[in-house]
């Protein structure tokens, strides 16, 4: 069975290309726009291999998604990969204090994007 990723990011364009090269390697992917829809779908869902979202959106930014998830004991072993336009130190440093697995900076490569992800899906498999 193909292994399931959420893509969490504001930019319905990224989601697109995020879900194409994805797509290409064989991952199933459902894309949503906003840090409160990400928390809606697992709970209506359930768990996905592997949650790929940004720092900055509108409702419920990244930092705050994650903190959720890992609060939640059936939620909470979700590899998270941060994407984000945000490069300073600070924020990388919160970003894996607070759980993520990787924070990869936009913008990114199909290629390494790919890489990474199946890094991350082989480590935690």
């Amino acid at each position: 069975m193909a292994e399931r990723i959420l893509i969490v990011d504001d930019d319905p364009l990224l989601c697109n290309l995020l879900r194409m090269a994805l797509g290409r390697e064989g991952y199933v992917t459902h894309e949503v726009y906003s840090g409160r829809s990400a928390l809606d779908y697992l709970e209506e869902e359930g768990p996905v291999d592997l949650i790929l979202m940004d720092v900055m959106m509108a409702d419920f930014n990244g930092f705050d998604v994650l903190r959720h998830l890992k609060a939640k004991p059936e939620i909470s072993n979700i590899p998270v990969i941060f994407l984000t336009a945000r490069v300073d130190a600070i924020s990388q440093k919160t970003g894996m204090d607070i759980g993520a697995v990787e924070y990869l900076t936009k913008p990114i490569t199909p290629d390494v994007l790919v890489e990474r992800v199946q890094a991350t899906l082989a480590a935690t498999s």
